[in-house]
């Protein structure tokens, strides 16, 4: 992870990169929800606030006038601060976590909820559940990643309670043609590479093509990660009033085969690694099991992944624009791994081919998974702009339905253990054949989904804004599952036609030009928290009801140089099921949620610039026992952590000359790791120090160090592994080259 790097800017800005400059003489017309657009001056950039982030919803809403909480981390701000992929960027805002496990390498924690109550999206488009179909995404690609806080089914259906992710890939430009290139080389042999372009074809007709790849040994060496990513865009605007956007994104990857560190009895191992963990049934790592891989030789973690998109824009008349999206995704996926590990206390354990497993080794299963998803979706809305009793209104009226055909085959052996290694010294095996692996088990599940959505913002005053939204699904849902044998497992398969409706309202009111306060309550219902494709017969009825209250203030000063944004919230959440295994689910109840987000940015001159956040969580669940011996009723839901904290300091042009300067810092306190709340990940800090040299227009070197203080740290613990941790990365060191023309 490169982090802290270039100059600083604020999370929550479409882009705040550039120098400050002096106010244009022209205007820029951008939406703020007034019914019609609204003239502001710029400088060289849209202010903060006055953004219009594409994640806020169809009404074309400001960040100042959406009455909600969002983040929007730029294109240049993920360059200059070396957020290769987007579980980096995404750490920067506000409250936000991320991490991964053998089956879900690419997870957000965010308010108190984690896994599949985090949607993502790519252009807005929903992949399908999020921890078995999400990869982790090269940032330079993309034109933005964007975050929109709390329960977002009203705008975006099912899925959705903690927060929403929305990677938004970059547009051709018309005005000129334009480059970019990105080198960068780094500890654990970690190479970073990427290189795009936008070219004006005619004056109607724009091309953008964009290629990045990522490679690195992992710093656990044998994880081997990398992933390409080819994405282009064609751009047709024979006029003003109507655009056409054709994009293709093409992605290969390899995950991190790197899939935990195991926990140990210290009593019997002793040598336990300190500032770590904490167990109160005497579990720790040991010294010579850090930065080992316990994975086999020929692990695999592979997909591809092509994801082919149409936007059609239409301004009929000044009052009316009809937009419609239309997509296809197809993606192949391949795990076959060691992934779970378990530290063998005592004598009496038997190996698949029935051979005992010593005290001291680390027994591993295997488990295969092959997915193939096939989806296809349509999107269609009207945006109106009227007045209501000389009152303006813009109302949103659309429909949106999708097919979604998902095929998972899946082994493992029948033993409890497949093989065993050492702790200290794990041996890279290759995979094997362990008797009741093959034939592998079929899990076939199609997902049809068709919604009716609305939203609206009335100006009841120049000055107060009331925001709407309500939407209505329609959702079947049928699973089947087959035995090894073929046959057709009628009493764990199941189908089932559900109908969540939700809704949103809330006032935002202007108490000067650029400071707003809002409220807003906003309800959501959809499957329950676990992975719905692992959800069998019996296991629920009824979709999952939550509910959000939400307060904040966001303000600008000083001419733009501050900008702040405050937000205290309650999320509610009931029916819900959590994952307790690689294949298995619980009843978990209730969950409640309640924090408050802080963001602030100030530049302070053309040399110096500060941004930081903090954010509070409490979450906890109601009655919830995952299973016969686990009581969590009331306890702290895992990777949750209390209080996480960002801060940047950048001093650019140091004297004058073309060198950047700078630092920041990240901190996360104490989180639970497994849902007895027995093991306590500790608190950590990390610090991050960058030097950038402007050496010619347009092409700047960096040098990094990230964790400087080599700060050993959990950065996650998953409740379906509960035998391992992964470990975070070492202090790592980077050097690059970007350039743009």
């Amino acid at each position: 992870m490169l982090i802290g790097i270039g100059y600083s800017a604020p999370s929550c800005a479409a882009s705040a990169q550039e120098p400050k400059t002096k106010p244009s003489t022209h205007k820029k017309t951008t939406a703020l929800g007034l019914g019609a657009p609204e003239e502001v001056t710029t400088y060289g950039k849209t202010p903060i606030l006055k953004s219009v982030p594409a994640i806020g919803g169809k009404l074309g809403l400001s960040i100042q006038h959406s009455p909600a909480t969002i983040n929007v981390i730029s294109h240049d701000l993920m360059m200059q601060r070396g957020y290769a992929q987007v579980e980096d960027a995404a750490d920067s805002a506000p409250g936000v976590t991320s991490g991964g496990s053998p089956g879900s390498p690419s997870q957000f924690m965010m308010r108190g909820f984690t896994g599949n109550q985090i949607l993502v999206l790519r252009d807005g488009i929903y992949f399908g559940p999020t921890t078995m179909v999400n990869r982790p995404q090269n940032t330079f690609n993309l034109e933005s990643v964007q975050i929109l806080k709390g329960p977002s089914s009203v705008l975006y259906g099912q899925g959705a309670v903690g927060g929403t992710v929305d990677m938004r890939t970059r547009d051709p430009a018309f005005d000129m043609a334009h480059a970019n290139a990105l080198v960068s080389y780094g500890s654990f042999n970690t190479w970073n590479a990427g290189i795009g372009g936008s070219i004006p074809i005619t004056k109607t007709l724009a091309i953008r093509t964009d290629f990045s790849r990522t490679s690195s040994d992992g710093y656990v060496k044998g994880a081997d990660p990398h992933s390409n990513d080819f994405t282009t865009t064609i751009l047709w605007k024979p006029n003003e009033k109507f655009s056409a956007r054709l994009s293709m994104d093409y992605l290969t990857d390899r995950l991190s085969t790197y899939y935990g560190t195991p926990l140990v009895d210290l009593s019997q191992t002793g040598g336990g690694v300190s500032g770590l963990l904490s167990s109160t049934k005497g579990l720790g790592i040991t010294k010579s099991s850090m930065w080992q891989y316990y994975n086999v030789g020929n692990a695999q973690a592979s997909s591809v992944n092509a994801t082919p998109t149409l936007h059609l824009q239409w301004q009929v008349t000044p009052s009316l624009l009809i937009h419609n999206s239309s997509y296809f995704i197809y993606s192949k996926r391949l795990w076959n791994n060691a992934e779970s590990l378990s530290y063998i206390s005592h004598s009496g354990s038997v190996d698949a081919n029935g051979h005992a497993i010593a005290p001291g080794q680390i027994a591993r299963d295997r488990f295969y998974v092959f997915q193939n998803q096939h989806q296809v979706g349509d999107s269609l809305y009207a945006r109106f702009d009227s007045t209501i009793f000389g009152m303006k209104n813009r109302f949103t009226l659309g429909g949106d339905a999708y097919y979604l055909r998902f095929i998972r085959n899946r082994g493992f052996p029948d033993a409890d253990y497949a093989d065993s290694v050492s702790l200290s010294n794990p041996n890279t095996t290759p995979l094997g054949e362990f008797a009741g692996e093959y034939p592998y088990r079929k899990s076939p599940t199609t997902m049809v989904q068709a919604g009716l959505f609305l939203e609206d913002v009335l100006n009841i005053r120049d000055n107060l804004r009331l925001v709407g939204g309500f939407r209505y699904d329609w959702l079947s849902l049928n699973r089947q599952n087959y035995n090894q044998n073929g046959s057709y497992n009628a009493a764990t398969s199941f189908s089932g036609t559900y109908n969540p409706s939700n809704f949103r309202i809330g006032p935002v009111f202007d108490i000067t030009k650029n400071i707003s306060v809002y409220g807003v309550y906003t309800t959501g219902e959809d499957p329950p928290g676990s992975n719905i494709f692992l959800v069998n017969k019996g296991q629920f009825t009824r979709l999952s009801h939550s509910r959000q209250g939400e307060i904040g203030v966001k303000a600008s000063a000083w001419g733009g140089r501050i900008t702040t944004t405050l937000a205290l919230y309650d999320i509610r959440r009931t029916r819900m099921l959590v994952a307790t295994g690689p294949d298995t689910v619980a009843t978990a109840g209730v969950q409640t949620s309640r924090g408050l987000e802080w963001q602030g940015d100030l530049t302070l001159n053309r040399h110096w610039s500060f941004s930081g956040n903090v954010a509070y969580t409490y979450s906890r669940y109601g009655a919830f026992r995952p299973s016969a011996s686990v009581d969590a009723s009331g306890n702290q839901v895992p990777n949750v952590p209390a209080i996480t904290a960002n801060a940047w300091a950048i001093w650019s042009r140091v004297q004058n000359l073309p060198l950047d300067l700078g630092a920041g810092v990240r901190y996360v306190s104490a989180r639970k790791g497994d849902y007895a709340n027995t093991l306590t990940l500790k608190q950590y800090a990390t610090v991050n120090v960058f030097a950038a040299w402007h050496a010619y227009k347009g092409i700047t070197v960096y040098g990094r160090i990230d964790n400087i203080g080599n700060k050993y740290f959990i950065q996650w613990a998953d409740t379906s592994y509960s035998n391992q941790v992964l470990l975070g990365a070492p202090r790592s060191f980077s050097i690059s080259v970007q350039a743009g023309f």
